[in-house]
């Protein structure tokens, strides 16, 4: 039951040690201000209808006033200090699972089932909104009124112990039936989980510009706003029968709570009214019992939170404990014989032969084979052209040769030693790739082209114009300094698909690797763009190996070797002229291609 309450304390003294501390203080300071509350009346009342000595009363007001002066401010102090230290501890946290997600393999973040999990995860760390470290506010809060539970209930035990057992049925009855309603209403936020991400994605396809051309010219709104309702239709009907237990669960609550009053005041009435005891000691027993009850309800409450939210613990540990194999990071299979981890080896600078021995390859959850049986090597300096029809599985192979992915069966060497043996980002090192889904960022032109790089004097803006870009970056009033989007400039400007293009290609250019990966690259390309694009590519590619990825079967007349795919195999290789003469699938291609062009 506490698995997920350790954790959070584990956390909160990793990342800062007094958030814990301040708020043990905090309900150690304002535990007492009931038990306090409930004593002084009583001795005020009797010094007033007594003796009435001044001095007397002037100590029965003023030590309760200064305890509960100073507590306020040490109160305000905690408190305040404490939220500030929480905010930094969740920003720290936050980080440490966003790095998490960084090493994570690719495959992990593609899986449906991984981004429900992601969900419920949340579900725990931030407690259904609540926010971070809920759980661990609620058991410091158990703390707090456990001291008061001990003032208050030492006081009621001074008129009748009966009392403090009556009250604890009636308490623990109201408690276990919202307790009841709040373990089935978890079972609920297990859907309402997942029909909130189907209603999130459809929510943002409406405030997203990317989709508002497709949605407004195919008279997709009223479509896609039915398709939203759906989601949230289960959301809120779901929402509604949680709630309608907890007004169930709280209305038996409200029954126990007028039971325990009704008892506590019939009992206080008679004892004063037959003198056992005074009009002081009523008002005490009656500030006592209220402070019990309350505080008892608080504990109790507070346990089924804990029980509650900690169901998905085992989510949040599962989500954390995803391993990133690709990495090496897998729970110990890269270790020696002794337990120690094993070193990697470390790529040498220079030229790389590639090697792919009957590499088949199968996407978590599914029958069908991506790729089988490819036996294929790149050599240095080589120019290789990938084509094939979609679903070919070129793709796939591109991600195999980076490692985005590792293979289900055979094996890829570099230098003739199986590429797990390498370091994971040494590896990843030996390549500079423009994807057809490349991504920029909000950052500057220049940043976006050196990434987490250096920046080298002129480098950036040299790699830009190789790729073309040159003359927009002379249109630039900042240059290569001016901002991508306007996110956090408003001087910022807007690539057009073309131009995001070239700056992709830029970075591949910047990065100077020995092997380049072009997927599609000329896919967002006006014709004398792509024109230029072909005529330099050697200049671009001199020195590197190079693999092209392209639907447009004229691009492959610059590389040494075509490999044809079709059904996850490679199915023909050869030059254009060797494969034009076979008359197999490349030809069959080419030619559909060529009718538009003679």
């Amino acid at each position: 039951m506490f698995k997920g309450l350790i954790f959070f304390v584990k956390q909160g003294w990793k990342y800062d040690k007094r958030y814990v501390l301040w708020n043990v203080l905090y309900q150690f300071v304002n535990s007492m201000i009931p038990v306090i509350a409930a004593l002084a009346p009583r001795y005020i009342i009797d010094e007033l209808m007594g003796e009435a000595r001044p001095q007397m009363l002037v100590l029965y007001v003023g030590l309760p006033a200064g305890y509960t002066l100073i507590a306020g401010g040490l109160s305000v102090f905690f408190s305040m200090d404490g939220f500030t230290r929480r905010c930094r501890m969740s920003a720290e946290f936050d980080s440490e699972l966003h790095k998490r997600l960084a090493r994570a393999d690719l495959e992990q973040l593609e899986n449906p089932d991984f981004l429900d999990m992601q969900e419920k995860a949340k579900k725990f760390l931030y407690s259904d909104w609540h926010g971070f470290g809920y759980l661990l506010d609620s058991a410091l809060n158990i703390v707090g009124q456990v001291f008061t539970l001990a003032g208050v209930a030492a006081i009621i035990a001074t008129l009748d112990v009966r009392v403090v057992l009556i009250f604890l049925v009636l308490t623990g009855a109201g408690t276990f039936a919202e307790g009841h309603a709040k373990e089935r209403a978890a079972k609920l936020t297990e859907q309402i989980s997942a029909d909130q991400r189907g209603w999130m994605y459809y929510s943002g396809l409406f405030e997203n510009f990317g989709y508002g051309k497709e949605i407004r010219l195919n008279g997709m709104g009223n479509w896609l706003l039915k398709r939203e309702r759906a989601f949230f239709t289960r959301v809120n009907d779901n929402l509604k029968q949680q709630n309608d237990g907890y007004i169930r669960s709280g209305l038996i609550g409200c029954g126990c709570t007028f039971l325990q009053q009704c008892a506590a005041y019939a009992w206080l009435i008679l004892r004063t009214m037959q003198g056992g005891i005074s009009v002081g000691s009523f008002t005490m027993y009656v500030s006592a019992v209220t402070a019990f009850a309350s505080a008892l309800r608080t504990v109790l409450d507070n346990l089924t939170e804990i029980r509650v939210y900690d169901r998905f613990y085992d989510r949040l540990d599962e989500y954390l404990s995803v391993p990133a194999r690709l990495r090496g990071d897998d729970d110990g299979r890269n270790h020696d014989v002794s337990g120690r981890k094993e070193k990697k080896r470390i790529l040498s600078e220079g030229e790389h032969v590639i090697e792919f021995r009957n590499v088949g390859f199968r996407y978590a959850g599914s029958d069908t084979w991506a790729l089988r049986d490819v036996n294929l090597t790149l050599r240095p300096g080589a120019r290789l052209a990938v084509v094939g029809e979609n679903g070919a599985g070129k793709t796939t192979f591109v991600k195999l040769l980076t490692r985005l992915y590792d293979p289900t069966e055979g094996e890829i060497r570099m230098d003739g030693i199986p590429i797990q043996e390498y370091d994971y980002d040494s590896y990843m090192s030996a390549f500079s790739a423009v994807f057809q889904d490349y991504r920029l960022f909000s950052f500057s032109l220049e940043e976006n082209v050196t990434l987490a790089r250096p920046a080298e004097e002129g480098k950036a803006e040299d790699a830009l114009r190789r790729a073309g870009f040159g003359e927009k970056l002379d249109s630039l009033s900042g240059g290569i300094h001016t901002a991508v989007y306007k996110n956090f400039d408003e001087t910022g400007f807007e690539p057009s698909g073309g131009e995001g293009q070239r700056i992709a290609l830029a970075r591949a250019l910047y990065r100077d690797a020995p092997i380049v990966v072009l997927d599609e690259p000329a896919a967002s390309l006006d014709p004398r763009a792509e024109f230029e694009l072909y005529r330099h590519f050697n200049e671009l590619t001199e020195g590197k190996a190079a693999v092209y990825i392209s639907h447009r079967l004229s691009s492959t007349r610059f590389c040494d070797e075509i490999a044809v795919f079709a059904g996850g195999r490679i199915v023909e290789r050869g030059t254009h002229e060797e494969l034009m003469e076979r008359k197999g699938v490349y030809a069959e291609l080419f030619e559909m291609q060529a009718q538009f062009y003679t």
